[in-house]
């Protein structure tokens, strides 16, 4: 509503004050503020701005997985069709690895489901002393970039320097190389150093070791989808 101001009339002064007569004008209107219609537009905006930066953090959830460093998440193995032993004389010395072939079956969600596959790994004992599975690494030699066979390089000293530029540091360890377009990884965790593979080389995992063998039982699953 608009506001009433108290006006004297001129002949106010001459009738006196108990006759004075007064005249109530209405002023112009002042604006009202439509504070509530104000909030009312403006919710879907917040809603929307809402939705769309929850959607943001599960693009970005998501994006973290995919890139994550392998062995942040813990792998998921699967059993081969059969073990594999491999003599555990031939794997007496450190850094001296042992090629070997192994048989599983594709998952139901790969591109050729449920089919009787070989899958070429290697395995090296990375420390001397007794026998305890973790002293075997084991990994498929598939390069995960465009399915060359990699080659165990026990002295990094003879790697092309372009390679050792590309990795960004001094190599002192053996390691995995991809012939095809020098893509390097790990011995240890068959992680990758550098080059264009998208992820490092798929795992293996020792299940067993004897005083004659030491035994493979089960490979990452993801070999059994990609490969």
């Amino acid at each position: 509503m608009g506001a009433r101001f108290l006006i004297a009339d001129k002949n106010s002064a001459r009738d006196g004050p108990a006759v004075a007569r007064a005249t109530w004008r209405v002023t112009a209107r002042l604006p009202e503020v439509p504070t509530v219609r104000r909030r009312r537009e403006g919710a879907p905006g917040v809603r929307r701005r809402k939705f769309l930066g929850q959607g943001l953090i599960l693009v970005l959830m998501g994006l973290g997985r995919r890139l994550s460093p392998q062995g942040v998440q813990p792998l998921r193995y699967r059993p081969l069709a059969r073990p594999v032993l491999v003599p555990l004389a031939d794997l007496a010395v450190p850094w001296r690895a042992r090629r070997f072939v192994a048989e599983a079956v594709t998952l139901a969600s790969a591109a050729t489901p449920n089919q009787p596959i070989r899958v070429t790994g290697m395995v090296v004992r990375t420390a001397a002393g007794d026998d305890d599975p973790d002293r075997f690494k084991v990994v498929c030699v598939r390069c995960p970039h465009e399915g060359c066979d990699v080659d165990f390089v026990a002295d990094p000293s003879r790697l092309p320097p372009e390679v050792v530029e590309d990795i960004g540091h001094p190599v002192k360890e053996p390691v995995y190389l991809c012939p095809c377009h020098n893509s390097t990884f790990k011995v240890e965790n068959g992680e990758r150093l550098g080059g264009p593979a998208p992820r490092g080389l798929y795992r293996f995992r020792v299940t067993g070791v004897d005083a004659a063998a030491v035994e493979i039982a089960e490979v990452e699953e993801d070999a059994l989808i990609f490969i």
